[in-house]
């Protein structure tokens, strides 16, 4: 796979860019918006400015495989942090759509031997620029765990078995791969997740319906719900709910870059 490597190696940690990892592709879109001189760079890639710093936007697809495959792109390429920015499902009961995840760790189980739930704790610095660009956003906020899945959850009785097992109250499919790729190279992480669906939500398989990237397509989609017309409420509820979190991306982005500008306000620490 052909890596990305266009910063000259002269590029001091400082200078180089933030990254900004989505699965989906309105995800990358809702953070793209609020950025300047925004250019492709390759397939799924983006650069832009937030006026004094550089932002690097990816969409890498849904789930921890393509993750992976994705971020074997940038083991050559300097960040200044790692951001995983998107949408997430809700664990517990309470939790609305758009409400913003301030989540101290994110939690995954071990690929590797026993069943082990790892941690990767969020760079403080970074989740306390988090908490004031919500409260400058007005975008309510709940505290608590991330985890990431390798698989979707499909029921609110799966989502409620994983929250119980994890003690996470938010589900994704990413975050933690991106946290472990930020702690191997000892970068600042921060996951940024805005609620999409409740714990109450069920969601039907949409197997071929959906592109890697969550963009739906459509030929296929009027034929599906034709055939299956009590999926049609589930569609639409899918359309409200992530118009809702892409401005709430949207909001807490442009509150959020600006506060990143200065690299001495980013420790290392954890």
């Amino acid at each position: 796979m052909h890596k990305i490597s266009n910063t000259p190696e002269s590029e001091t940690r400082t200078s180089a860019p933030v990254a900004v990892f989505t699965a989906l592709a309105w995800e990358g879109a809702a953070v793209r918006a609020v950025l300047r001189q925004v250019r492709r760079e390759g397939e799924r890639i983006w650069r832009g400015s937030t006026g004094e710093h550089e932002v690097v936007v990816v969409t890498g697809g849904i789930g921890p495989r393509r993750t992976r495959r994705t971020l074997e792109q940038f083991t050559d390429m300097p960040f200044t942090a790692v951001l995983s920015v998107g949408c997430a499902g809700a664990l517990t009961l309470g939790l609305t759509t758009g409400q913003l995840i301030l989540a101290p760790e994110v939690r995954m189980w071990s690929v590797e031997g026993e069943a082990r739930l790892e941690r990767f704790p969020v760079n403080p610095d970074l989740l306390a620029h988090t908490r004031t660009a919500a409260t400058q956003a007005t975008v309510p906020v709940v505290e608590g765990s991330l985890f990431t899945s390798a698989k979707v959850l499909f029921t609110p009785e799966d989502k409620a078995e994983q929250g119980r097992a994890t003690g996470a109250i938010a589900v994704e499919m990413e975050s933690g791969v991106y946290a472990a790729f930020a702690a191997a190279r000892e970068l600042p992480f921060l996951a940024l997740r805005v609620i999409l669906d409740p714990v109450s939500m069920a969601l039907p398989t949409l197997k071929g319906l959906m592109t890697p990237e969550g963009d739906i397509r459509f030929f296929r989609t009027v034929p599906y719900v034709i055939t299956h017309p009590h999926h049609l409420p589930f569609f639409l509820e899918l359309n409200r709910a992530r118009a809702i979190a892409a401005r709430a991306i949207s909001n807490l982005c442009h509150a959020l870059f600006p506060l990143l500008t200065d690299q001495r306000s980013i420790s290392r620490r954890e």
